[in-house]
């Protein structure tokens, strides 16, 4: 590779992680406004107008990172980052789980008087769904990984619409309860009723 390429590269390189570091500030900068927004007048109040005459967001620059304002609540949950993976024992058995439960109870508790603006009005349906999907991306890829899912057997994907499903149900009831235990016990539970993160057992998921 000669010089002149060796120094276009660099900077093109040097040109996306500006506009990556612009992009990810940009989303910040909307995404903490929502939040402001919400806690003041509740979120079916928002408009996107108002978020960008509060943020001086350009609405061409919006729409480029974001389909709508349950889109940029998405990226919020997204944001929180990908839950962690243990190392534990099932009916004897060592397994890697996924911590999944964890990452959505204490990402809840943190964040509750916002999750409850959020799901206090018409509009909760939409996002509920966005969530449902991101949830079943991540345990769909964690059982891939840990052999427990097979494209070509309806049973992997029974196994993750289930989970997902029993998380999703009960986080809602104890999201519009107003948080009646801590996001520890809601773990807890969830995870002793429900093998610790991987369900069902490894050895009834092969066929």
């Amino acid at each position: 590779m000669s010089h002149l390429a060796r120094v276009q590269m660099f900077d093109k390189n040097i040109s996306n992680q500006r506009h990556a570091l612009r992009s990810q500030r940009t989303r910040e900068l909307l995404l903490d406004h929502m939040y402001r927004l919400a806690l003041e007048k509740g979120y079916e109040g928002i408009t996107v107008q108002q978020l960008l005459d509060s943020t001086g967001v350009a609405r061409s620059t919006f729409y480029a990172h974001f389909r709508d304002k349950e889109d940029l609540i998405v990226a919020g949950y997204e944001a929180i980052g990908m839950p962690a993976t243990k190392v534990t024992e099932v009916d004897g058995d060592r397994r890697v789980v996924l911590e999944v439960s964890t990452w959505l109870f204490s990402a809840t508790e943190r964040h509750a008087a916002l999750t409850t603006a959020f799901f206090s009005g018409p509009g909760q349906n939409v996002i509920l769904a966005h969530l449902e999907n991101i949830l079943i991306i991540q345990v769909r890829e964690h059982y891939r990984k840990q052999g427990l899912y097979q494209v070509e057997h309806m049973r992997g994907e029974a196994a993750v619409r289930c989970f997902v499903g029993a998380l999703t149900g009960l986080w809602l009831w104890w999201v519009r309860h107003d948080y009646p235990n801590s996001a520890q016990e809601m773990t807890a539970t969830f995870d002793s009723l429900m093998n610790n993160g991987t369900w069902p057992p490894a050895c009834n998921t092969r066929e």
